[in-house]
């Protein structure tokens, strides 16, 4: 939440010695006593309206303030309903990421009845001749029951 513009208006750059007699004037009362009468005095009543103003704002802030200050624990961001940003509400069990991992870490596929295909790395053949084709070769083997048969493929 933004907050709303400013009510007030800078009413005076007083320091030190000078602003304290303002002090001393207001400690006597007469702030009060301007207010009571604001047709005798019309610009000190401007000022005691303004200063009416900042102090509602003041009022409102210090609410606004306190109510963020105390709040014991921050709700954070999450996956339920009510913390979930939009559209990042999809996530992975642990087991599930621990499957993807183990998947995309093999070199091989399981078959039905136990067989076992796994692929070595592809292989760049350079060409025989000169201004010839490179060809490609993977070895393919095959495992089942302990037995293994490999063969090489030439891709081109």
């Amino acid at each position: 939440m933004a907050l709303s513009s400013k009510k007030y208006d800078t009413i005076h750059a007083k320091t030190g010695a000078d602003k304290d007699k303002l002090k001393d004037e207001f400690d006597n009362g007469y702030l009060t006593r301007i207010s009571d009468i604001p047709d005798k005095e019309p610009a000190l009543a401007a000022l005691v309206y303004q200063v009416g103003l900042m102090q509602e704002e003041l009022d409102y802030l210090r609410t606004e303030i306190s109510s963020n200050k105390d709040k014991a624990t921050f709700p954070g961001f999450g996956t339920s309903s009510t913390t979930a940003l939009a559209g990042d509400t999809t996530t992975i069990s642990t087991a599930q990421a621990n499957a993807i991992t183990a998947n995309t870490a093999k070199v091989s596929l399981e078959g039905g009845t136990s067989t076992a295909i796994s692929f070595g790395d592809l292989v760049t053949v350079p060409p025989k001749t000169k201004g010839g084709k490179a060809t490609y070769q993977i070895v393919m083997t095959v495992t089942q029951s302990g037995v293994s048969k490999s063969i090489t493929l030439t891709l081109v």
